[in-house]
C-alpha cells in the first residue's frame, strides 16, 4: 500500500509541474536587407544562463538576453536581432535548462525557421 502512496504521489507531483513554454510558436517573417528584431519568451520557470544555447544559420544573426533590474542577463527575454543579406530562410535553435524550486528543473529546445522575403 505504501509503495502504491508513493508512486501515486510521486506521479502526481511530476504531472503538476508545469512545463517550459517557448513563446512565440513562430517568428515572423524578415526582409532582404532590413533589420530583423524578434522577441522570444521563455515562460513557467527561470532559465539557468549558464545552459543557455543558441545557433543561427546566419552569421548576421545573434541573440541578446534581456536585463534585470538587478543587473544580470535575463534569458526569460531574449531579442533576436540580424540583417538578412541572401533570401534563404534562417535556421534558428535555442536550448537550455530551467532553475529547480519545488520542482526539479526541465531542459527545453526550440528550432524556429525564419522566412526572408525580397519585399514587404
Amino acid at each position: 500500500m505504501n509503495k502504491c502512496l508513493v508512486l501515486f504521489t510521486t506521479v502526481f507531483l511530476l504531472g503538476c509541474a508545469p512545463g517550459v513554454e517557448v513563446t512565440p510558436s513562430k517568428l515572423p517573417d524578415a526582409y532582404l536587407n532590413q533589420p530583423y528584431e524578434a522577441d522570444i519568451e521563455i515562460i513557467n520557470s527561470a532559465v539557468v544562463g549558464m545552459s543557455f544555447y543558441s545557433e543561427f544559420s546566419n552569421s548576421s544573426f545573434k541573440l541578446t538576453p534581456g536585463v534585470r533590474d538587478s543587473g544580470q542577463d535575463d534569458y526569460n527575454n531574449l531579442t533576436i536581432n540580424g540583417l538578412p543579406t541572401t533570401l534563404e530562410p534562417i535556421a534558428v535553435y535555442i536550448a537550455g535548462s530551467t532553475y529547480g524550486t519545488n520542482f526539479p528543473g526541465k531542459e527545453f529546445e526550440k528550432e524556429y525557421t525564419i522566412e526572408v522575403k525580397a519585399n514587404k
